[in-house]
């Protein structure tokens, strides 16, 4: 089975803000996270960059688990940049 390493923003409005969106990541999609940066407020919100490692198909499950919980998912993390790296 093939891993892929993606870098994601995670943008949390405050009413998600609480949400173990990483802890599913890592028991529910079988995901290796590495935390790049994050700020969360309890009182605004917040955002968390990732560096998320595992299958293509369990990466896309969670991050669109993660975007129908709420969670603006964006790729390629604070550049915006396509940042999929191959066979990590």
């Amino acid at each position: 089975m093939n891993t892929e390493t993606i870098r994601v923003q995670l943008n949390f409005p405050l009413a998600e803000a609480t949400k173990p969106i990483i802890w599913h990541f890592a028991h529910d999609w079988s995901l290796k996270f590495s935390i790049r940066k994050a700020n969360i407020d309890s009182k605004i919100g917040g955002y968390t960059v990732l560096d998320l490692t595992g299958t293509r198909e369990n990466i896309d499950g969670a991050l669109e688990w993660a975007a129908a919980e709420g969670i603006e998912v964006q790729v390629g993390g604070a550049t915006g940049e396509d940042e999929w790296v191959i066979g990590r």
